[in-house]
């Protein structure tokens, strides 16, 4: 059919510059920004790639901005890993499904990841050992602009570019760019299979003094089922990260270069007003709660790490 094979060609056109990343490509610069955001996503594992979707579909993935309706908003506060990092996201999202132009919907988000304590340090040479000078703060800033439409009225794509700004403490920083792409496709009324590459141009990240490093891709295949049982609904989602770094054991499961992080998480909604929710984000186990009410969602989200204290992220929304 010829829903299958657009799909068939849009897959190849995403995996086409992954199959062009130069070996010399730095590892983990794009870390910070991997993170996830929204409380009901991060208490799903993270398994958000083909929805459910909130506002944060704007970072999960772009296409996802199309299953939304008018305005949307959200926000997220986390202090991850105890209080080691702040950890900040607000996003707004537009669907005009009333249009009959190519794009449906548009979307801004703002994300923030950072802290202080780093120490600066200079040289003693009487004591003949180091001292520090001061303490500075250090962050990873991003803002985002996506646009989403329509292939055919069955596959569902979106794009977002990207503006980051690193500060590492000090009188070090760096601008970049970089892009996202998404694509989603309702293979059954209860099941999408979703796809999206992070930074599909391989993000540039400059430093002064001339240094400079690029954010390798990450292909995200994902899969939501869903099912209703009288007055609850049921969805079960499942999502890959699959990496280029050769990061190998710090990943789940890896061969040569590439490696694969999963997620998996679980929902159970009532009357779509009050969540349940459950998961594992590359094998942390994940939880959660929600409440949809007068246009206004709750969602809370908590992370369990056996080395570092656990993570609450909490967020809210309102639609209008």
């Amino acid at each position: 059919m010829i829903y299958y094979k657009a799909m068939r060609y849009l897959l190849i056109i995403l995996l086409i510059p992954i199959l062009a990343i130069p070996g010399w490509t730095a590892k983990y610069a794009g870390e910070p920004f991997s993170l996830g955001v929204g409380g009901r996503p991060l208490a799903m594992g993270g398994a958000a790639i083909a929805g459910p979707f909130d506002a944060s579909a704007v970072y999960w993935n772009p296409a996802g901005m199309n299953y939304l309706t008018g305005h949307n908003l959200l926000a997220m506060h986390a202090e991850t890993f105890g209080s080691l990092l702040n950890h900040d996201f607000i996003a707004y999202v537009r669907n005009r499904r009333d249009t009959a132009e190519f794009i449906q919907a548009y979307g801004f988000y703002f994300y923030y990841l950072g802290g202080g304590g780093i120490k600066l340090t200079g040289w003693d040479p009487i004591r003949q050992r180091p001292y520090v000078v001061a303490e500075a703060s250090h962050g990873d800033y991003l803002l985002a602009g996506a646009i989403s439409g329509k292939i055919k009225d069955k596959i569902d794509v979106g794009v977002t570019a990207k503006i980051i700004y690193r500060d590492v403490g000090g009188a070090v920083d760096g601008w970049g760019l970089t892009a996202d792409v998404g694509a989603l496709y309702d293979i059954h009324p209860k099941v999408r299979l979703g796809l999206a590459v992070t930074d599909i141009t391989s993000g540039y990240i400059r430093y002064t003094g001339g240094y400079s490093e690029s954010i390798l891709p990450t292909v995200r295949p994902s899969l939501l089922a869903h099912h209703v049982i009288d007055q609850f609904t049921v969805r079960l989602a499942m999502a890959g990260d699959i990496k280029f770094e050769g990061i190998r054991a710090a990943a789940q499961f890896w061969s040569g270069e590439v490696s694969l992080d999963t997620h998996f998480g679980a929902e159970v909604s009532y009357r779509e007003k009050v969540f349940g929710r459950a998961g594992f984000d590359i094998g942390k186990f994940t939880a959660g709660v929600g409440m949809d009410i007068r246009r206004i969602t709750l969602d809370l989200a908590y992370l369990h790490h056996s080395q570092l204290d656990e993570t609450f992220r909490v967020s809210a929304g309102y639609r209008f």
